[in-house]
Order: structure tokens, then sequence, then C-alpha cells
């Protein structure tokens, strides 16, 4: 029986029920939620200390508790945060939180607090109460590697295939920057070429404990369209370097900006005639079921309870 889990989905208010309904629908069995609410950029969450966002995710509890076996979720963490470690270590006591997330993408001070070894906080909390770690850094992922010499053990996985964002997501980013030279900034961040950027990214499997979630893969390598044809030799090339057992398939399905459904995003991978039964076994669920320590449920524990 297939058990495809798709490791990142957005969730808001509401909406679980829905979700639901659709993965019985494409026969997906579970869903990583990361909750983000749409048109209130990264709510819900408090703002503490000196300026640091400490989110929360009722709607992402919500549903795991709701649908048991269907839903579990990450926990957003900002370094600034003056009760870090005690925030991780709830965490990790929480049934249904599988990993911490940090996402270092939209920002450039956040970037150049990474590459200053800011996030060191992170990384020591999350490797001390065994938590993964997803990073969203994209184009920059060799800055992980400081943190990835002291944290051997420390499970990391690079969000968004790795690679810098594409033009449609540059001028989100671009949007959201406040800085003077914004435009340039992420124009810039596109010169370098696609096959440069993913090289950079298929050096990262040097690193035992990382691991790669293929998301976005139509936008990040300009692809778009069903059935990603044009996605297929990347993906060949990281599973030759990482191994399946490191990659993992997200849809991201609900900020998905180059237009294709849930169906297509999961068929993409289902029916791409490059890869074996057993490497699509593990990208489409095996590998965030080891990674993120999510057994399968029971047929009985699956079950609506409401």
């Amino acid at each position: 029986m297939n058990d495809f889990v798709d490791s990142q989905v957005h969730i808001g208010p509401g909406g679980a029920a829905e979700l639901v309904a659709a993965m019985d629908a494409l026969g997906i069995a579970a869903a990583l939620l990361d909750e983000l609410w749409h048109g209130t950029p990264e709510h819900p969450y408090y703002v503490v200390g000196d300026g640091a966002v400490r989110t929360a995710s009722p709607t992402a509890e919500l549903a795991s508790w709701t649908y048991p076996g269907r839903f579990s979720y990450v926990l957003r963490v900002d370094y600034r945060d003056p009760e870090l470690r005690s925030v991780i270590r709830l965490g990790s006591d929480a049934e249904h939180v599988r990993a911490v997330r940090i996402s270092v993408a939209a920002s450039r001070a956040a970037t150049a607090a990474l590459a200053a070894g800011k996030f060191d906080n992170v990384f020591a909390a999350a490797a001390d109460f065994g938590l993964p770690v997803f990073v969203l850094v994209p184009g920059n992922s060799h800055l992980l590697v400081p943190y990835l010499e002291k944290y051997r053990d420390l499970k990391v996985i690079l969000c968004h295939c790795g690679t810098p964002p594409g033009p449609l997501m540059r001028a989100i980013l671009a949007e959201r920057d406040r800085e003077p030279d914004n435009d340039a900034y992420w124009t810039a961040i596109g010169e370098e070429s696609i096959e440069q950027a993913f090289e950079a990214v298929l050096r990262m499997a040097d690193w035992p404990n990382v691991a790669l979630k293929w998301a976005h893969a139509p936008m990040m390598f300009d692809q778009p369209g069903y059935p990603n044809e044009g996605t297929r030799p990347y993906l060949r090339r990281a599973i030759d370097a990482f191994g399946a057992d490191r990659i993992m398939w997200a849809s991201d399905k609900s900020a998905n900006l180059t237009g294709e459904s849930w169906a297509e995003l999961l068929f993409s991978i289902r029916s791409n005639p490059d890869l074996s039964d057993q490497e699509k076994e593990l990208v489409l669920g095996g590998t965030a079921r080891r990674w993120l320590g999510w057994p399968q449920p029971s047929t009985a524990n699956t079950e609506n309870t409401v």
C-alpha cells in the first residue's frame, strides 16, 4: 500500500477537513503542516523580547489531534527569542511536533546572522532535544557548514531544493524587503546559473546528516507545467548524490506559484519514469517517516474521531 507523506503544506484558520478530503482522494496518507496565514504573513505569532517573533500553531495542533495519524507540524522559531531553548524543549515534548523550521530566505538580516553564527542557539537546542531542523536558505546552503561541523548528529533538511529563489519568488521577496537596493539585490540573486547553484546544493550531500526537501522544483528550476519533465534530470542528480533515502517530497501546494494542482505535484513524482519503485517509495514518504521519526499509524488510529 502506498504511504505518501507530503512534507510541507501550509494551513490557516480552519481547512483541516478540506485537506483530509483532498488527501483521501489523492491517496496521501499524511501531511506535515507549517501554519502560516496567507494575507497576514508569519501570523499567528507573538512579539517577544527585543522584536523577536514567537509563532503559534493553533490550527495545525488542532488538526493533528482531530485527525490522528494524518497530520504533524513544524515549530517555527526565531533565534532572537529570549526563551528559545524553552520553546524548543516544549516542542520536543509535544506529540505532534516533528521538527523545528527556520526561514532565512526572506531576510537579509537573518542571512547575515546565520553567517555570523547567531543561529547556534537554535541548532544547539534542536540537537539537545532531538528535533530535526528544516532550513530555508536557498542559494546559501554553504552557510550551514559551521553548524554541521559542530552538530554532526543533528538532522538538517534543506527546504525548496536548496537553490536560489526563482523569478516568481524573487519578486515576492523583493516586495517584502525594506532595503533601498532591494530590486538590485534580488535581481543579482538570479544571475548565477541554475547549474552552478545546483552543484553547490549537491555538494551538501557530503554531509550524511543533511537531507533535501524536494519542493517548488518547477519554480526553482524554471520548469513549470505538469508533468514537470524539465525538473526530472535535477531530481535524478539529487538522488544520485544524496540517495533517495535523503530526499523527501513536498507539494507546498498552498503556496505553489507555478500553478500545478496538488494531484499534478504528486503525480509528477509518482509517474516519473526515471525513478525506480523503491526510489519513489522513499521520496514520496519513506524518507520523511524516517527522518522525522513519524511512524505509520495503525488503521485503527487513523480514523476521524469527530
